[in-house]
């Protein structure tokens, strides 16, 4: 699946949030243009962490999750409700923007719900942050919401747990998988696949790379496409424009 159909899923997402929050389903997918919804108007960021609690208190199989990061200083990084619902078998999916790698306390946050048992894994195209409940109850939370308007909406719909799930599994799905290693680490990718980045982001050609780090084209091209796949990149150009886009790399290119 190319970026640009991740682009668009993830997009109706956020649409949703807001026709949902706004009263207006006109943004949203065809199928749930006429959903009649009882939805819960979250205010407050106090209100929107309890009930993130709440959720996960009464989470019996699953928790999915899409975490953009966008969080006030010294606000909690970890949901207290978290390490009870991992001990009693909770499923724990989150996908994580790499926009939360730019704080520490955020990063240390991830790294200490990886230990405890949540499975992680990052993409650049979450639009809304997102929780799901044993796969029936949701919260979505817009990327920037309007001043004086809901911060989040909380919301049962059998309507659209299939649409919500289904976008879900489709970003988890082509989401950069990272092992506990790298988290412990603070790294995403290995050596070589940071430096192919960043001769990509610089404009280096496949010829280039590889004289760069000593294998063949071939090589490169395998690495390439592996990387493609994992950012949902559609070709070279656009995986070294996300990578600089999101800082994950820089672009200066050098060795």
């Amino acid at each position: 699946m190319d970026a640009e159909t991740l682009i668009t899923i993830s997009q109706q997402l956020a649409a949703l949030a807001e026709g949902l929050r706004d009263g207006n389903l006109a943004g949203a997918p065809q199928a749930i243009t006429s959903a009649d919804l009882p939805v819960r108007l979250i205010h407050t960021r106090a209100d929107l962490l309890q009930t993130f609690d709440s959720m996960i208190d009464r989470a019996v199989h699953s928790i999915d999750a899409f975490d953009r990061g966008e969080r006030p200083e010294q606000s909690q990084p970890q949901s207290s409700a978290q390490p009870a619902a991992l001990q009693r078998g909770v499923r724990f999916r989150v996908v994580y923007d790499p926009l939360v790698f730019r704080r520490d306390d955020l990063t240390r946050g991830m790294l200490d719900s990886v230990r405890q048992g949540e499975q992680a894994r990052v993409s650049t195209n979450i639009s809304a942050r997102l929780l799901i409940r044993d796969r029936e109850e949701f919260i979505i939370q817009p990327a920037k919401p309007a001043t004086g308007s809901p911060l989040a909406i909380q919301f049962e719909s059998d309507e659209l747990a299939d649409f919500i799930n289904g976008v879900f599994s489709t970003i988890w799905d082509t989401a950069l998988q990272v092992g506990n290693r790298q988290f412990e680490s603070g790294r995403l990718l290995d050596d070589d696949e940071i430096q192919i980045l960043r001769l990509l982001a610089a404009g280096q050609k496949d010829e280039a790379v590889a004289r760069v780090l000593g294998v063949s084209v071939r090589t490169v091209q395998r690495k390439v496409q592996s990387l493609q796949r994992s950012f949902g990149a559609a070709s070279r150009f656009q995986l070294g424009a996300i990578s600089a886009r999101h800082l994950l790399v820089d672009q200066t290119g050098q060795p």
